[in-house]
């Protein structure tokens, strides 16, 4: 029989995720406290790729509503829209 060491995915993800960002994969930086203070201001977008944003209208009043961040890249859209007032 062939032990197996355990480890979980989310390690797993995380390493990978880590090293794409060394390698200069932008989707998995976070953004930083002056994006998240200005979506709680009503300023903030998300993108589609490096140049597109997504129109807002797309996404309605977000306040108190409840979004899936499913096939998010590296998360950087929820950390706004909870800032944008997103549960």
């Amino acid at each position: 029989m062939v032990e197996r060491i355990h480890e979980d995915y989310t390690s797993i993800n995380s390493r990978f995720v880590d090293a794409w960002v060394e390698g200069g994969w932008e989707w998995g930086l976070p953004i930083d406290h002056e994006a998240f203070i200005k979506a709680k201001e009503g300023d903030w977008s998300v993108v589609l790729t490096p140049t597109l944003p997504v129109p807002r209208a797309w996404f309605g009043d977000l306040e108190g509503k409840r979004v899936l961040g499913l096939a998010s890249g590296g998360g950087q859209q929820i950390p706004i829209f909870s800032a944008g007032g997103a549960g």
